[in-house]
């Protein structure tokens, strides 16, 4: 007769214990059905001014800081604040990091969207190297491209949605990659890059010399790479 209650007592720490795996099936359910319907919003980090200042500094191109423009976000793009600098020969330098939560979003023309800064008027596709896009930005003549700072490519910057989901995917074939993506560290493509522009602000609209717009990426290149993965650690 002393067996039952010990048996029943079993029975109902059973039933409890299936009673909680099915609340936490049905949480998970729910949370993957929400997930689906509403992903959440992407986010970036902010861009390391000081580093960027300083790179620019050491190079002799004397960057005067420009007052930030906001960081903005939607249901499917992310940036970072807009930094900006005053440049010698009257060109205005902006930096934005930039995340897309769909890889057909993925380009230059996209990443802008949230700042009237950044936007390109007439916009054409450069050849390069690198590629870029070239447009107006208030009237005045400005070329765009983004970076995309993981991947170890001899060439990171793009402006398309082909070239600039290319370099990601190539990011993503290290095996470190792949490892932290098995873990959920991070998700298993990161639609971010680091946009750049260079904008003519002289009183007469004129184009900026291919000299000088490569000179400023091969500055930027290695500062921007560097306080990324600084970051990310």
């Amino acid at each position: 007769m002393t067996r039952h209650p010990i048996m029943n007592d079993r029975i109902v720490s059973k039933m409890q214990l299936r009673a909680i795996y099915s609340i936490l099936a049905a949480i998970a359910s729910v949370a993957a059905i929400k997930s689906l319907i509403w992903p959440r919003w992407p986010e970036v980090r902010p861009l390391d001014q000081q580093a960027i200042t300083e790179a620019l500094n050491a190079a002799g191109l004397h960057a005067t800081p420009l007052k930030p423009l906001a960081a903005k976000r939607n249901a499917d793009l992310a940036t970072s604040a807009v930094i900006g600098y005053s440049l010698d020969d009257g060109l205005e330098l902006r930096l934005m990091r930039g995340k897309a939560r769909k890889r057909f979003n993925f380009q230059t023309a996209f990443l802008s969207t949230l700042h009237p800064e950044l936007q390109l008027k007439q916009r054409q596709l450069t050849a390069g190297p690198p590629p870029a896009a070239i447009g107006l930005v208030a009237n005045q003549p400005a070329l765009q491209t983004c970076l995309v700072h993981e991947s170890q490519a001899s060439e990171v910057f793009a402006a398309t949605r082909e070239d600039l989901s290319a370099l990601v995917d190539q990011a993503n074939q290290s095996r470190w990659r792949r490892l932290r993506s098995i873990v959920g560290l991070q998700s298993n493509r990161n639609y971010e890059c680091i946009l750049i522009q260079a904008k003519n602000v002289k009183d007469i609209p004129k184009s900026i010399e291919r000299s000088t717009w490569l000179r400023i990426l091969s500055l930027l290149r290695p500062a921007l790479q560097s306080e990324s993965n600084r970051s990310s650690l």
